[in-house]
């Protein structure tokens, strides 16, 4: 893939930035539509103002990891706003919006001690860059905080857990010196099913939770997760390039992503089901020759992908589902509502403009 770099930054912003908090002031309400919906894929809440004024509100009101404004705004610019906001928080990161004729105020930014600065027109690439910057600064302050706020409560609860560990190993040693040597199987202590078993277990069963399906074969869900979320990335990586244009080229990445996609779903019997509806999408993306019909399916195709990756991140990576098909329909019906979609315009063609926001 020729996204490695814009790749890495894209999985690293969305790790870390999931669950931080972006206040975004802007006057030209377009621009702050189209960043609050970009911002969007990365920053779990984005609240959004017009001006200095109403931005100060929102701040008295509510704390923000990271505050994003223009500079010149009606009412109250964006200098005027980073000092009141460094007066009631010191610490706050801030980004500024600015254009290259508004360089005469960069020195008193630079010396109220801004966190960064983006020009106008906003080259998304950048942005994306000086964000991941931005918010991995404060992820590393967050994780800082927290470790050492926690760290002598983990060490009393570690003595206390001691104890206690202590305490269960006598009983158990207690117990297993009393224990009948015929018990029914269910009730065998000590021994590990084996993969054998475990997989009997699961196809007499209807569901079976993600923990369970990891305790069959978990080396290779590891790597399936890894490859997975990959594509993943490299899907929202050819969002960010194919903002202004959409060519034959862009239409070959995002066939060979959902091809892939599907491929590694083949390898687990499981998900025979859900590849199978994948890969029907996949090869209608190949029999494509207008590449003016991709704009407006790409919305359904970006949730699509938001929702694989939610499913991917419950059964590979938290693994905290309780049924590892529970979005397999869904996922499903999503991929061959959009297959029907491109199919039902086979035969015709759209003017519209290219424009993923």
């Amino acid at each position: 893939m020729v996204y490695n770099e814009s790749s890495s930054i894209v999985k690293n912003l969305k790790e870390i930035a999931y669950d931080m908090k972006l206040l975004l002031v802007e006057d030209d309400s377009d621009l702050r539509v189209q960043l609050k919906i970009f911002l969007g894929r990365f920053f779990g809440c984005i609240h959004t103002a017009e001006n200095g004024i109403e931005a100060l509100k929102m701040y008295k009101e509510e704390s923000y990891d990271l505050v994003l404004t223009d500079l010149t705004m009606p009412l109250m610019g964006g200098l005027e706003l980073a000092e009141k906001i460094r007066m009631q928080n010191s610490e706050q990161n801030i980004l500024i919006l600015s254009g290259h004729s508004e360089s005469d105020k960069l020195i008193t930014l630079i010396n109220l001690g801004i966190d960064g600065f983006l020009l106008k027109p906003v080259d998304l690439s950048r942005v994306l860059t000086q964000l991941n910057k931005s918010a991995q600064a404060i992820y590393d302050h967050k994780m800082f905080d927290y470790f050492s706020t926690t760290l002598e409560e983990t060490n009393q609860e570690l003595r206390k857990s001691n104890a206690e560990l202590h305490k269960a190993l006598a009983e158990i040693k207690r117990m297993k010196q009393s224990e009948p040597l015929n018990m029914p199987h269910e009730q065998l202590s000590g021994r590990e099913l084996n993969d054998d078993e475990k997989m009997m277990l699961y196809t007499r069963s209807e569901k079976m939770s993600a923990a369970e399906f990891h305790s069959v074969h978990p080396f290779e869900l590891d790597k399936t997760n890894e490859d997975l979320e990959i594509l993943e990335d490299n899907f929202n990586v050819l969002l960010v390039s194919a903002e202004r244009n959409i060519n034959q080229e862009t239409l070959s990445v995002l066939s060979r992503i959902v091809h892939s996609y599907a491929k590694e779903l083949e390898m687990i019997p499981q998900f025979s089901a859900l590849s199978y509806g994948i890969q029907q999408l996949a090869t209608t993306f190949d029999s494509i020759e207008d590449v003016s019909k991709i704009p407006s399916i790409m919305p359904m195709l970006t949730s699509l992908f938001d929702n694989l990756e939610q499913w991917r991140r419950g059964i590979f990576f938290y693994r905290n589902v309780e049924d590892i098909h529970y979005m397999d329909n869904s996922l499903i019906s999503d991929a061959l509502s959009l297959q029907g979609m491109l199919s039902n315009q086979h035969h015709t063609s759209s003017d519209s403009d290219i424009e993923l926001f």
